[in-house]
Order: structure tokens, then sequence, then C-alpha cells
């Protein structure tokens, strides 16, 4: 008789603690979409921002990977507001400005998913490979540094 006395006061507080726990530790995104952050539009703006130190990410409505992390993308980009994030859809973008984009970068084409990192209102085509990450398991490896701190460039 006192195990099933003892089992619903347990079990009421076994379920309160998961629940704060989880609620904790989770970023919501459900109903968010790449219009709800700062974005750029074309080629030309990569590199032109008012902002010294930003990050872009470069995606496509049709791109399989861009798909499989785009609500990661959507989670760093709302929990770490203090690093300045833009998104750019390369679908309609200016193709005369590409080469242009290319030449900076040091590349002759670029693929999607693809991240950005660019400090204090540079790129180093020379140490492109600190700043330039191209897919979906190269930027989630990215975040996860930037997220916790560890990522030495990006200081």
């Amino acid at each position: 008789m006192t195990i099933k006395r003892l089992f619903f006061p347990l079990f009421l507080l076994f379920l309160a603690f998961s629940v704060t726990a989880c609620a904790a530790e989770t970023t919501t995104t459900d109903g968010l979409d790449y219009d709800d952050f700062d974005y750029i539009e074309d080629y030309d703006e990569v590199f032109n921002r008012r902002e010294g130190t930003y990050i872009v990410y470069l995606y496509s409505e049709s791109c399989y990977n861009c798909g499989e992390i785009k609500e990661d993308m959507f989670a760093f980009a709302s929990t770490y507001e203090d690093r300045t994030m833009f998104f750019f859809n390369v679908d309609g973008a200016t193709s005369d400005l590409q080469n242009a984009f290319l030449t900076t970068l040091g590349r002759t084409q670029v693929g999607t998913p693809s991240l950005i990192l660019i400090k204090d209102n540079a790129f180093s085509t020379t140490a492109s490979s600190r700043y330039f990450f191209s897919g979906a398991s190269a930027i989630l490896s990215i975040l996860g540094d930037l997220e916790k701190g560890t990522y030495q460039y990006w200081q």
C-alpha cells in the first residue's frame, strides 16, 4: 500500500522536472521562415554590410541539404542574436554580380548550403578555409564551435 501512495507523488515530481528541464534547453523555431531574419538580396551585398563582423548563410529553396539544416540555422540565428547573421537565397540573385562575388571568395563556384564568416568587414582569400564553409556537416560543425565560443578565428 505504501508503494502505491509514493508512486503518484514521485511520478508528478518526475513529470514536473522533465517538463521544466526540456523547456529550458529548447529553442522553438516553429512557424519561423527565412523572411523572419535579416537577409541579403544579391551578391554585391555580401561583403558590403555596415556591420563589421557578421555571418552570411547562402541557401536555395530547392537545395535538399539546406532544408535539412533549416531549423538549425533558425535556432542559431534566434539564440545568438548578438552575432549578426544574414540569410541569402541565391535563387533570386543576379548572375552578373556573381563573378565579383566569386573573385572575392577566391573560388570559381559556390554551392549551397554555404556559410561565410566576415570579420571586421574583411574576407581573406588566403585564409578562406577559416571563414568559408560549404556543406551541411561543415556548417553544423562551425555553428557548434561558435555556440561554444571555441572557434579561435572568431573571437
